[in-house]
């Protein structure tokens, strides 16, 4: 056998070789990664999302803030029932073409399960942060509304203190009153028949309004003075012109 075959015989084998030892390396990193996208994805069902759906179910939301909670729970649904499903199943073939030696089909698989678990995770990560929402507003609502009511019992108050310096406005601004009273009425059913953020909105509308007819009734006062002081003493003078230049027979054109 000449030298030169010899040769060939000693580099094909030391090909081979070294493509067994990329070969073996190239799997280890794979089963490796496959392990870590199993842990991942038992460690993402695991997560306390079940726990979170039963707590804002006690609540028992109405309205606006049922629809919301019924879309959310859907995905997590979806994901839970579907998505984990399919990511198993497309863990189980990655692994099946890592041991059948289809190394880079086994990469590009292991890949796409990383990019599906990123979806879900960002997915769970939204629901988890919408139940959150959904708890907080109900007991933020609590908290807002002792501040609400504070300040329109203040003004309130103050506008009785000082009835006799609104006038003839006074019919108004009991109305104005009322119509708060009514928002404030309408905020307390929707929060405790279970829609928080419908009442939240009603809340805000309430303070707003609250807010609005204190700034105004602070300068009513003033106008209501200037309206009953100054004005009856300028119509005097008006009428004590005209009747001097009637005295003096004049004639108005």
């Amino acid at each position: 056998m000449s030298s030169g075959i010899v040769l060939l015989i000693v580099v094909v084998v030391i090909l081979v070789i070294i493509a067994y030892l990329i070969g073996i390396l190239i799997r280890k990193r794979n089963d490796s990664r496959i392990a870590e996208l199993e842990e991942r994805k038992q460690s993402l069902f695991d997560l306390p999302v079940n726990e979170e759906i039963e707590e804002v179910k006690k609540l028992h939301l109405i309205g606006q803030s049922q629809t919301t909670f019924r879309e959310w729970n859907q995905k997590w649904v979806d994901i839970s029932t579907n998505s984990f499903t399919d990511i198993e199943n497309h863990i189980f073939e990655a692994e099946n073409m890592n041991d059948t030696f289809h190394f880079f089909k086994a990469s590009g698989e292991i890949n796409n399960i990383e990019s599906q678990l990123d979806l879900v995770e960002e997915d769970i990560k939204s629901i988890r942060e919408a139940l959150s929402t959904l708890k907080e507003q109900e007991e933020k609502n609590s908290a807002r509304v002792k501040h609400a009511l504070d300040l329109y019992e203040e003004l309130q108050n103050s506008i009785e203190e000082n009835s006799d310096n609104f006038g003839s406005t006074m019919t108004e601004i009991n109305k104005q009153l009322k119509n708060i009273e009514a928002e404030f009425a309408e905020f307390v059913t929707l929060n405790s028949s279970g829609d928080p953020i419908e009442a939240s909105s009603i809340l805000d509308r309430a303070e707003e309004h609250t807010i609005a007819l204190g700034q105004i009734s602070e300068k009513i006062p003033a106008i209501v003075a200037k309206l009953e002081d100054d004005f009856p003493d300028q119509l005097d003078d008006l009428e004590s012109g005209y009747r001097k230049l009637i005295e003096q027979n004049y004639h108005f054109p």
